[in-house]
């Protein structure tokens, strides 16, 4: 438990889901793996983009729970790692194909954009601005290594569109639940009951969309799976902060979709 506790404040439970919802979105659209360059690329922006993260949280003291706790006492080794994951970044950079590389530079430019919004405050002008933004660069992010060498299918739109209303989901779950703690205007609270509601609400007429029409349906699976656990955290958990690991953990279920692929042969 306190390996799994360490991984959550590290933010590496997080980088696992970004990893493995990009190996089945490989899997499902181009019937391959991602390139073990593809993959590290992936882990080192999302796992560096998450500790900085971190760091403009402190710096703005937009949040004191454990995670930010964690890296504020460990601030030299997050320094580190940060300057190994550009090192390892740039190194796998020789290895990815050109499209890729400049797909992942008008990323780093809106990544750029996106801290800067934040940092001055523009996001707090709009309701939800920030998160739309966040679950948008995060889905585009995490695709880029398929979506950049496919045509815009259907199917390709249901995958990206699942994966943006889970992030949604998971965002607006959690900050609906931080601005209750910290004794926000109720108005902001239920302004966000309202938006996680209608994200829910869409998520499930998107699986029924992939239902009734879908040629791959258990592909979906890991995303139904996914919405489930965070559904419950949103229900039923009463430990909120406690259940933050366990809704980034969810984000790990396309291993499922790989084990059933493993034994149904």
């Amino acid at each position: 438990m306190r390996l799994i506790k360490l991984v959550h404040f590290l933010s590496l439970d997080v980088v696992l889901g970004s990893l493995a919802f990009q190996a089945l979105l490989h899997q499902i659209l181009l019937g391959e793996m991602p390139t073990w360059a593809e993959q590290i690329s992936l882990a080192c922006s999302v796992w560096g983009i998450y500790l900085i993260d971190r760091m403009i949280d402190r710096k703005k003291e937009a949040s004191s729970d454990e995670r930010h706790v964690f890296q504020t006492q460990h601030i030299p080794m997050i320094k580190i790692i940060l300057l190994f994951l550009g090192l390892l970044g740039v190194f796998s950079l020789r290895e990815l194909p050109v499209g890729l590389i400049y797909f992942g530079i008008c990323l780093c430019l809106a990544m750029l954009i996106y801290w800067l919004f934040w940092y001055y405050g523009v996001w707090n002008r709009i309701l939800g601005s920030k998160e739309l933004a966040t679950a948008f660069l995060y889905t585009l992010g995490v695709g880029a290594s398929t979506f950049y060498r496919i045509p815009g299918t259907m199917w390709a739109l249901f995958l990206g569109l699942g994966l943006f209303l889970l992030v949604i989901q998971n965002l607006a779950m959690f900050t609906m639940w931080e601005l209750s703690q910290n004794n926000q205007a109720l108005a902001y609270v239920f302004s966000w009951k309202r938006i996680l509601i209608g994200v829910e609400v869409l998520f499930l007429v998107l699986l029924l969309v992939v239902l009734f029409y879908g040629d791959k349906k258990i592909a979906f699976l890991p995303f139904a799976i996914t919405f489930a656990i965070q559904t419950w955290i949103h229900y039923f958990s009463k430990d909120k902060q406690g259940s933050r690991m366990w809704g980034e953990l969810a984000y790990c279920s396309p291993i499922l979709y790989f084990a059933y692929e493993f034994f149904s042969k």
